[in-house]
């Protein structure tokens, strides 16, 4: 560990990597029990998380070295603008974008994209947001990737046009068209028209590809891969398997649409000002790019396989007990087991096992898999967001739930 310089130029935050110590994270058994002293005050519960990033579920928890950065960030004041700068070229370089800036999470980076394709760096037509009259209004979007969070684009006032086929690609595109969506997710599959051909169809008629590719990393390569393709403004969250801050995201791409997204985001004063984000938040996503882009992404994934491998040992031999690995249709996602067992013959429903665990001490998140998209079997253990040991209390839980069936 490097040590602690107070006197750190700004510069160097985004020249050296951020990663510098802060003051009481001495251990992770430190930090950890602190954190439990916190949430136990306020009557919180705390619990193992075998289900994933979820939103809901407080997304993830950062890498040592990204609090650092941020704790170090929070001791000295800064131009926001100037901040956003130097960061976004620093995220530029790292990922070969054109352009980015840090956003409030990924739905944010999606609604200033939207502002982009509409009102752009127009102050009048800013100010005039969300009504769309007089600007480009429509935005293509296939019906496999219609989803929750497409308020992104609505919110803005956008009026979503759903399609299919390229074909009906193509012939959605008329003078309202302000850009063509994709959404790359576990939760979007069945689409007809890929993301190349999407790019190419959108360019060919002179508009903007925006892609929601929230959860998609890793690879860490995706966050220049798809910019690199030619979407020209890409989102990704900040809070999920990057490691970073939850109330973080990006926006990178195409520069003149970057810029004019930036001028619509806070700190300035139009429509998504709401959405602001902090120059802790801006550091620690940084340091967590940084370090996306310098682990060994392989080894990480082969540890979380022999969680689970450990996790399935401990269950052999529990009557009716079968596991298996759920196929993935993404690599963004871990490797994920399935637990499955004869109800009637033991006793315990799939609810009433999600409910038992989410009941016990240490409280425990597990995923009913008939409610996953791609709906699968039994209960779901993800170990992307365990940590090490934790494998074996859910796999001795769900052991002592089926057998005492209490």
């Amino acid at each position: 560990m490097m040590k602690r310089n107070n006197h750190v130029a700004r510069r160097t935050f985004v020249q050296t990597g951020l990663l510098l110590p802060a003051a009481g994270l001495t251990s992770a058994g430190a930090a950890t029990q602190t954190s439990s002293e916190i949430y136990a005050k306020l009557g919180v519960r705390t619990f193992i998380n075998a289900v994933g990033t979820l939103t809901t579920l407080s997304g993830t928890l950062m890498a040592p070295e990204v609090v650092q950065a941020m704790e170090q960030a929070s001791r000295s004041f800064v131009v926001i603008h100037e901040l956003q700068d130097k960061v976004g070229k620093r995220l530029a370089e790292l990922t070969g974008a054109q352009a980015a800036f840090v956003t409030a999470g990924a739905s944010a980076a999606l609604c200033l994209a939207s502002c982009a394709v509409t009102a752009g760096k127009d102050r009048g037509k800013m100010t005039q947001l969300p009504d769309l009259t007089g600007m480009k209004s429509e935005f293509v979007i296939q019906k496999a990737h219609r989803n929750a969070y497409d308020h992104a684009f609505r919110m803005v006032g956008g009026k979503l046009v759903d399609v299919e086929t390229a074909d009906q690609v193509r012939g959605a595109i008329n003078e309202k068209t302000a850009a063509l969506v994709m959404v790359l997710s576990h939760n979007s599959t069945g689409h007809k028209v890929e993301l190349d051909q999407m790019i190419e169809i959108g360019h060919k008629a002179g508009v903007p590809i925006i892609l929601d590719a929230a959860a998609e990393v890793p690879p860490p390569e995706n966050l220049g891969k798809f910019a690199k393709m030619g979407a020209d403004l890409v989102a990704f969250s900040g809070g999920k398997n990057l490691r970073g801050p939850q109330c973080s995201g990006i926006l990178l791409g195409r520069r003149d649409l970057v810029e004019a997204a930036y001028a619509n985001s806070s700190p300035n004063n139009y429509f998504a000002r709401i959405a602001k984000v902090g120059k802790e938040e801006i550091v620690g996503l940084l340091a967590a790019v940084e370090l996306c882009l310098k682990k060994d992404h392989e080894a990480q994934r082969r540890e979380w396989t022999a969680m689970l491998d450990r996790a399935a040992a401990r269950l052999k031999g529990v009557p009716t007990v079968h596991t298996e690995f759920i196929p993935n249709l993404d690599y963004s996602h871990s490797p994920r087991l399935s637990v499955q067992w004869d109800e009637a013959k033991l006793g315990v429903t799939l609810a009433e096992m999600v409910q038992r665990l989410r009941d016990g001490q240490p409280s425990i998140e597990a995923s009913d898999m008939t409610r996953f998209r791609p709906s699968w079997k039994g209960v779901g253990i993800f170990p992307y967001n365990m940590k090490p040991g934790e494998e074996i209390v859910v796999a001795d839980r769900l052991k002592q739930i089926l057998i005492h069936k209490a």
